[in-house]
């Protein structure tokens, strides 16, 4: 077997290092990605809880407003 030249080792471990990196980079980027796109979530939610407790004090009141009105 004949001796690798530089050049052949930098490729030999080169590219898979750099292989690697790119890999962590596109997961880092998808990772940013995801936790964006829950937060944008987390926010919707909140904002229908925000408006199921209106809508459960609105409806409470109104049963309230029965019951007075009743003998």
């Amino acid at each position: 077997m004949a001796p690798l030249i530089d050049l052949q080792l930098y490729i030999v471990i080169g590219l898979p290092a750099i292989a690697v990196l790119a890999s962590l980079t596109v997961s880092l980027v998808q990772i940013s990605a995801i936790r964006e796109e829950m937060r944008t979530n987390m926010q919707a939610i909140r904002e229908d809880m925000r408006e199921i407790r209106s809508d459960i004090k609105l409806l409470t009141g109104k049963v309230y407003e029965l019951m007075g009105q009743r003998p």
